[in-house]
């Protein structure tokens, strides 16, 4: 279910965040505003940071659309859940938890045809299973939302690529802009965990390809329980690489 922002501005002003994951809410609004009580977000065509005075959050069954009114009209009489965030965001500041970038096709539609929520409820599925495995090792996965990016999305993923610990990189379906991203982690000296499932989400019963040489440290899997065994057990197998990293150290895949 879809998380709503409400910033109060200076001047009686508001900023509204809508149609927010629980994740993308915490990364992308909640933290910045408890470590500096500003906000980032679109106005226009443009980005702007704001000075929030209060932040108010909200959880809803369906999604906004504008077209079906004012988001407050959908907020009316929900519970502002901004203190389960602050919690949160107050515990990750302090322990100050490494960060795993997460390299996945954003491919369907929760607005789509069954066939196009059946992809997005997929690739939705491996990124949780990734966020509970790190999150065993005390770190947060991190994944950039191509759907309502508040800055520069190549600048954003540079960024997070760069202060990332490692990076996960699921390359099923043969992304351009997956493997420019696994292109990137690699040249900036990112330890890179390569997995792909055997056969393509977008087309089922048609077998991965994975271009380049990298193909002999992809980690293949069948299904959820196979990929979260496999991924447990590399960074198991290297954590006195990936936590933290040892200069020049690489990967031990198998």
């Amino acid at each position: 279910m879809p998380y709503h922002a409400i910033a109060l501005l200076s001047g009686g002003r508001q900023k509204t965040l809508p149609n927010k994951t629980e994740s993308d809410m915490l990364s992308q609004v909640v933290l910045p505003f408890v470590a500096n009580g500003t906000i980032t977000a679109r106005w226009g065509s443009k980005i702007h940071s704001y000075q929030v005075l209060e932040l108010a959050i909200y959880q809803t069954k369906e999604s906004w659309d504008k077209k079906n009114g004012p988001l407050a009209d959908l907020t009316k009489n929900k519970k502002n859940c901004f203190e389960k965030f602050n919690k949160e965001a107050e515990k990750l500041l302090a322990k100050d938890k490494p960060k795993i970038f997460v390299i996945t096709p954003i491919q369907g539609s929760k607005h789509g045809d069954q066939e196009q929520q059946r992809i997005l409820t997929e690739y939705d599925k491996r990124f949780e299973i990734i966020e509970k495995i790190v999150g065993g090792f005390g770190a947060i996965a991190i994944r950039i939302d191509r759907e309502s990016p508040l800055e520069d999305l190549v600048g954003r993923i540079k960024k997070e690529i760069k202060s990332s610990q490692f990076v996960i990189a699921d390359l099923t379906d043969e992304r351009q802009s997956c493997y420019f991203e696994a292109g990137y982690s690699e040249a900036s000296g990112k330890d890179v965990i390569y997995i792909a499932s055997k056969n393509s989400v977008m087309q089922p019963g048609t077998a991965t390809k994975v271009h380049f040489d990298i193909h002999m440290n992809v980690q293949f899997f069948t299904n959820h329980s196979e990929m979260e065994e496999k991924i447990r057990v590399t960074i198991t197998k290297n954590k006195s690489i990936l936590f933290p990293a040892e200069e020049g150290s690489r990967l031990v895949i198998g």
